[in-house]
């Protein structure tokens, strides 16, 4: 992290001192007018991409398949290490039917002619189908987690749901922080060169 923190500066005076030393080149300096306006201007814009949405996606999901606790299910599921009370079993049977239903949904959505998430050209990628897929699976995951904390009462009040869809960002935060500092640079470079 410190290390995109002092890349940025770094390309911060070294386009200072190219634009200087040889003004006919094509690099623009982050400490002329235009460079200053462009970074306070086009900060919100820059930070403004799909991964930004995908990350906000993956920590919802996330933090609600651990607080529910359908993920230490599958983990004990897979292990065999311990018998699962009846609401468990039964809310493993609530999840295979929403999976079931998300599979005939995504199917009739993909697969027969015409489908609606197909591109013009009838393929699944590119696509509306390929751009949507992260959050039709974080929606999947979400829905599933939550459907299973329900039924098996690890998740008994709609403060323990809310909270099971925001703790993701407690144990990612570091990575929104990354995906700030790191974007910056990127565009920051683009700018540049």
């Amino acid at each position: 992290m410190p290390a995109l923190v002092v890349a940025e500066v770094v390309l911060i005076l070294v386009s200072w001192l190219i634009n200087a030393a040889s003004p006919d080149l094509p690099v623009r300096s982050m400490l002329s007018n235009e460079g200053i306006r462009w970074f306070f201007g086009s900060f919100v814009s820059n930070m403004l991409k799909p991964l930004l949405v995908w990350l906000v996606l993956f920590c919802i999901a996330f933090g609600s398949l651990r607080d529910s606790g359908l993920w230490l299910h599958l983990r004990q599921l897979m292990c065999r290490s311990s018998a699962a009370t009846y609401r468990q079993r039964l809310a493993i049977h609530f999840v295979i039917a929403e999976l079931l239903a998300f599979s005939v949904v995504l199917v009739l959505l993909t697969c027969i002619p015409h489908a609606v998430l197909l591109s013009v050209t009838g393929s699944l990628f590119p696509g509306i189908f390929a751009q949507s897929i992260i959050p039709i699976l974080a929606f999947i995951t979400v829905v599933s987690s939550l459907t299973y904390g329900i039924v098996s009462g690890t998740l008994r009040t709609l403060a323990q749901v809310c909270h099971a869809m925001v703790s993701g960002f407690s144990t990612f935060a570091i990575l929104f922080l990354l995906y700030i500092l790191g974007m910056e640079l990127y565009e920051s470079l683009c700018f540049v060169f």
